[in-house]
């Protein structure tokens, strides 16, 4: 019973933290729309260039090695352009911004609706908040997914509604789903 009641106060916190962090991400989006697209387009725009010279910087030291990857160049130049793209072009890195946001949120729905069936599979109590989280945000990502024109302001509203309601689920679903108290 201690194994099971140690189990769940680690789930509890693990979703306590989560859930207070995309709180606090989401209130600094709602807050600050405009400085959040850009900064976000520019890091993204960073990571990109360090991403293409990571690929780079192998392919050109390994110029004598016969398993040399060739691929690394195309790569590596395509994440270099997506780098200064992004840098450049921040309209453009917007758009492009909420295309992937909706993917990723897509990704994250679907595994969140497949953990809360596994959930409850195990016969946890209030598994289905966590498939309720799951539907708003599958639901969320078609949204941006429908409609990649959307920028600006209401871009960071609603990316930051999405975290702040995402942070909110995630803390019920721990007090929901793992007791403080153990189960008896």
């Amino acid at each position: 019973m201690d194994m099971d009641y140690s189990f769940n106060k680690t789930a509890r916190w693990t979703f306590y933290t989560a859930g207070a962090i995309l709180v606090f991400i989401g209130t600094l989006s709602i807050l600050n729309p405009l400085i959040t697209l850009i900064s976000t387009a520019v890091s993204m725009g960073v990571g990109f260039l360090l991403a293409g010279a990571n690929y780079l910087v192998p392919y050109f030291s390994m110029k004598k090695h016969p398993q040399r990857p060739k691929w690394f160049l195309l790569l590596g130049v395509a994440d270099m352009l997506f780098g200064v793209l992004f840098i450049t072009k921040i309209g453009l890195a917007i758009l492009a911004l909420s295309t992937l946001l909706g993917a990723w949120m897509l990704l994250t729905g679907a595994l969140r609706l497949y953990a809360s069936l596994l959930i409850r599979s195990t016969g946890a109590p209030k598994w289905w908040i966590m498939t309720v989280s799951a539907v708003l945000t599958l639901i969320l990502s078609f949204l941006l997914l429908s409609n990649p024109t959307v920028e600006g302001l209401f871009l960071s509203t609603l990316v930051g509604v999405s975290l702040v309601a995402a942070g909110a689920l995630f803390i019920a679903e721990g007090r929901m789903i793992y007791p403080a108290k153990p189960i008896k």
